[in-house]
Parts: structure tokens; C-alpha cells; sequence
């Protein structure tokens, strides 16, 4: 037997093993690398295509806020109008009034990134993307399509893009939950959006129920003559008329109700959107009245569903957090703004508060307007701005102006305000037809404040009409905003402010 043949094959034998034992881990090795560079390179087509994504949505949001701040009104309405439909034509990316051919759409697709590069923290590159934004059929609603690319990787992110400004500041009415008294009915029209917060404890509870000739549009034109009078010439020229208002009813918490003649949007002019409470379900149509809106139960609108937004804005309280410092609340801040403008508080004889540089000119009929006052049933104090001077304003040594001063006259009365101007404790009725003039600094805007104080005061009567001194400046750029702990009620025909009302806001029939 030759055992050295033998010894020579099993050796033999044992090396094609190892050696098979060796390729196969380095083929499961190389395998592994390759799933492993696969899924690396994967992922960062994936992220290279979200970065895309993100980038031009913060692009078309800025290029968004631009225009409306910035940019030329291709419509009338002016700072009320319905900004998205800029993006209709094209985007104007250097800012400049001019769109480039890069920047316009072609058969409703614009490319936004050609192969743009993605970089690492070491700044090296891991990726590209080309973005594409399609236009729809809304002018407010657009898809960001990225494609995202990595060591021969793809992948896609896509994005639909709605532009509107949900703020509060920009609807006709902010209401909180107070507004289940459901006093939106009857006769009234509202132009522009509605916001109504509700009670989160009573989702069943009815905040508007419309009837009669209740009205929710999304236009205006106040060079009607026989609507609103001479009331265009107290507004800038691209204010006076709007076709678009991005107007919208939204719900947070509770029902609404649509009968009688109610008519939320039009046929030839629909609401941007109806979103009630739950959804469709919170809204109880009773009458067959807008033939032409049925599929959204009789309100013309493009959009409804349940409440939409995820971070919603909440109604402001006067003592809940306000906007000028950490644990801060509204009432402070509007005692710290008055500091540099004017404060009086109700007492015996009541205090008078402005800064000590302040150089008074008649502080004796400030003082005797705000003590000789008529004392109601409850044992608050009301302060008639009526047929008497009241000048409770005063001049710095820089020249700048401060505090209020009321003169009567025919046919109306002036009032100034300068700065902001806080009232605790009293009522005040403006009895007169008035023009008023608000400045704070080398702004045209300033605030009359009527809060309450040891729970007396509080309300404000505007019995006369209220509009800016065109003289001084026209409305939206010229702007005296009130605001009153408690109620607001207007009896005069027209007034043309921003409106806070911490308790009702109330206003005769036809009157604007």
C-alpha cells in the first residue's frame, strides 16, 4: 500500500476545502459589502431626494411670504388678496418683478434643481437631486417631485404643496368658545374667512347657526356706491376691491348649521375651504338653497373636511401668555407698551400715567373728563367722548407724541391716538361721527385699550362712525386697533378698525 500517494491526495483534498471554505466566506464577505453599499447608497438617494424636497419647500414658502409682503398685485385687493395665485405664472426667484425663462412654467411643470448637489458634514458629496414642481388645477395647490441619485441609486420623494395663510390676522372673524351663542346669523355678511375655536369639552354644540340671508363671501367691492357709500376713498386704491380672499370656515371644536337662505361661497366664487369640527358630519344642512353646491351639502366651497390644522392657534386671552416675553401675559404687555404711551386707571381721583419727560398741554380736561364720569348700575365709571375737548396727550423733548386727544367737530370728530393708549376701570362711548389719526413713532398705527379693572369697566360703544383721517393716511396702512376686555358694541354705520372683543362683539343690522 503506498501511503505516501495517499498522504499527497487528502492533502491535496484538504486544500481545495480550505480553499473552498476561504472563497466561499470572501463571496458572502463581497455579498454583504455589496447589499451593504446598496443600501447605503440607497438611503442617501433617498435622503439626497428629501433633501430636495425640503429645500424648495422652504423656497416656495419664502418666494410665498415674499410676494405677499412684497410684491406687485397683478389684481386689486392689495395686502387682502389671494397672494398664491401669484405662482400661477411663474416664480420669481431673484425677487426682482421680472420672471426668467427658467422661472416660468412650461405645459404646467417647472424644473427648480438640475443633478444638485448633496454634501456630507466634511463637506464631500454623497449625492444629487432634480426637483420639478407641478401645477394643478388650484392655484394654490402645487407637487414638489424630487429625484434623488447615489453610487447609481434613485429614489423619488413627492410632496403636495398647499399655500394659504391660516393666521387668525387674516380672516374676518376670530372667535373663541364664547362664540356658541351662535350669534352669526340673521342678516349679516362676512367677507373673508371665519376661524372659530369652540369647546373642546361640548364637540356637539352648535357655534354657528345661519338662517335667514346669512352671508360667507370671498369678495368685496367698496366702490359700490350703493353699498358702501363713499367708504373706498378712507382705503388705498389696490384695497378697495378684491375677487380672492383665500376666504375659509374653520371649526375647531363644535357644529355648524346652514339653512334659510345661508350662502357660504358662491357658484362662480367658492370659500377655499369648510373645515367643521369632525368632518361632514358637523355640518346639519337643512335647506335645499345653493342648487349648484350640492355635492358639499349646499356650501360652495372647493375643499371640506374635519378641522385641518395640526397646530392650531388659540383664541387670546388677556391673561393667558402673550407675545413680549416668557410668563408674560397679554395684559402686561399691553401695561409695558402703554408705559411709553398713556395709562389711566380708575380711582379717587383717578391716576394719570405717562412718561416723566412728558410735557402736557391741557392735563385739566384729561383729568376732569376721567373724573366727571357717568357711574352705571354696576358701580363702573363711563367716559362719553361727546361734544367736549379732551386732550390727554403730551409731547416729548425728541418731539414725539403720546397719550390721545379728542376734538369735537362737524361732520365729525377727530380723535388722535399716539402710541398705546390703556383705560382701566372705565367704560368709553364714542357718541360722534369720527375720524381718527394714529401714529406711533413714523408708523401710522397705534391701540386704544378699555380693560377692566376690580371687574368694573371694560366696554366700548362706538355710536358714530369710526375711519381713518384720509389726510393722514388711508386704511390698511393707516390703523387704529381696539381692543376691550369686555363687550364691543357698534351703532355707528361704519368702522374701520381691528377689532379684539374679549367678551361679544356686537353691531346693528346693514351696518359695516
Amino acid at each position: 500500500m503506498n501511503t505516501k500517494g495517499i498522504a499527497l491526495v487528502a492533502t491535496l483534498a484538504l486544500m481545495v476545502v480550505i480553499a473552498l471554505l476561504v472563497f466561499g466566506t470572501f463571496f458572502t464577505t463581497q455579498i454583504e459589502l455589496w447589499t451593504t453599499r446598496n443600501d447605503t447608497t440607497s438611503v442617501q438617494a433617498f435622503y439626497a431626494a428629501e433633501a430636495g424636497v425640503q429645500k424648495y419647500k422652504a423656497a416656495l414658502f419664502q418666494q410665498y411670504v415674499w410676494q405677499e409682503r412684497n410684491g406687485s398685485v397683478p389684481q386689486t385687493g392689495g395686502s387682502t388678496v389671494c397672494y398664491s395665485v401669484f405662482l400661477e405664472g411663474g416664480i420669481d426667484w431673484n425677487r426682482n418683478g421680472t420672471l426668467d425663462n427658467d422661472e416660468r412654467f412650461v405645459s404646467n411643470t417647472m424644473t427648480l434643481a438640475t443633478d444638485e448637489p448633496v454634501v456630507d458634514a466634511q463637506g464631500r458629496p454623497v449625492g444629487r437631486y432634480t426637483v420639478e414642481l407641478v401645477r394643478t388645477s388650484s392655484p394654490r395647490i402645487y407637487t414638489l417631485i424630487s429625484r434623488g441619485e447615489s453610487g447609481g441609486a434613485r429614489a423619488r420623494v413627492q410632496a403636495t404643496v398647499l399655500l394659504e395663510t391660516p393666521s387668525p390676522l387674516n380672516v374676518a372673524i376670530f372667535a373663541g368658545s364664547g362664540q356658541a351663542n351662535k350669534w352669526l346669523n340673521g342678516g349679516a355678511t362676512i367677507r373673508g374667512g371665519i376661524y372659530i375655536v369652540g369647546d373642546p369639552r361640548y364637540p356637539d354644540q352648535e357655534v354657528i347657526s345661519s338662517n335667514g340671508n346669512f352671508s360667507l363671501l370671498n369678495w368685496y367691492d367698496l366702490t359700490n356706491a350703493r353699498d358702501y357709500g363713499s367708504l373706498g376713498n378712507y382705503v388705498s386704491e389696490a384695497n378697495r376691491k378684491a375677487n380672492d380672499l383665500c376666504a375659509s370656515l374653520r371649526v375647531q371644536y363644535g357644529k355648524i348649521s346652514v339653512g334659510g337662505s345661508t350662502q357660504i361661497g358662491e357658484p362662480n366664487n367658492k370659500v377655499k375651504g369648510v373645515f367643521v369640527g369632525r368632518g361632514p358630519q358637523d355640518i346639519t344642512y337643512i335647506t335645499d338653497n345653493l342648487k349648484d353646491c350640492l355635492r358639499t351639502r349646499g356650501v360652495c366651497t372647493e375643499a371640506i373636511g374635519g378641522f385641518d390644522l395640526s397646530d392650531p392657534p388659540a383664541f387670546p386671552k388677556l391673561d393667558d401668555p402673550g407675545g413680549c416675553g416668557a410668563g408674560k401675559t397679554w395684559r402686561t404687555c399691553l401695561r409695558e407698551d402703554a408705559a411709553n404711551g398713556l395709562r389711566i386707571v380708575q380711582g379717587s381721583p383717578p391716576s394719570i400715567i405717562w412718561p416723566l419727560l412728558a410735557v402736557p398741554k391741557d392735563p385739566s380736561s384729561c383729568l376732569t373728563a376721567f373724573t366727571n364720569t357717568k357711574v352705571e348700575r354696576d358701580g363702573s365709571n363711563t367716559v362719553e367722548l361727546d361734544g367736549n375737548t379732551v386732550d390727554c396727550s403730551y409731547t416729548l423733548p425728541s418731539g414725539a407724541k403720546g397719550g390721545f386727544k379728542y376734538t369735537p367737530g362737524n361732520p365729525a370728530a377727530t380723535l388722535e391716538v399716539y402710541g398705546t393708549v390703556l383705560l382701566e376701570g372705565f367704560n368709553l362711548v364714542l357718541n360722534k361721527n369720527t375720524q381718527y389719526v394714529a401714529s406711533t413713532g413714523s408708523a401710522q398705527n397705534a391701540s386704544l385699550a378699555v380693560l377692566a379693572y376690580g371687574g368694573r369697566g371694560g366696554n366700548l360703544d362706538i355710536n358714530g362712525t369710526l375711519l381713518p383721517n384720509p389726510t393722514q393716511g388711508l386704511f390698511p396702512q393707516h390703523v387704529l386697533g381696539l381692543v376691550a376686555e369686555k363687550d364691543i358694541y357698534q351703532r355707528g354705520q361704519y368702522v374701520m378698525a381691528p377689532v379684539y372683543a374679549g367678551g361679544t362683539f356686537g353691531r346693528v343690522r346693514n351696518y359695516v
